[in-house]
């Protein structure tokens, strides 16, 4: 095998490259990349759309599903029988105040 060949290409009667490195493969090229790059955009575009929108659903389920647990915490909230006690025991072993 000869690597000093060129590989051939397809040509037109007036001489226009279709691939390759000439100017009409370079222009297909930046074509075609900007509709793919805004095909990609308009999909993530979609695609987040519709994710917010099954956060949303979710979320309304959620909340709509926990509004008798709120109504009942509301109902206990200071009836005067809760009290916040922190229990500390004199002879800890994990007590390191003495050390100090």
């Amino acid at each position: 095998m000869q690597n000093d060949r060129q590989p051939r290409r397809v040509t037109y009667e007036k001489g226009l490259q279709i691939g390759g490195s000439g100017w009409l493969g370079r222009l297909l090229a930046v074509l075609l990349s900007a509709i793919v790059l805004v095909a990609a955009a308009m999909l993530s575009v979609v695609l987040l759309a519709v994710l917010f929108a099954l956060g949303t659903v979710v979320a309304g389920y959620l909340w709509w599903k926990t509004r008798a647990l709120r109504r009942q915490a509301r109902a206990f909230s200071d009836d005067g029988r809760t009290v916040d006690v922190e229990v500390v025991h004199k002879d800890s072993r994990d007590d390191d105040s003495a050390k100090r």
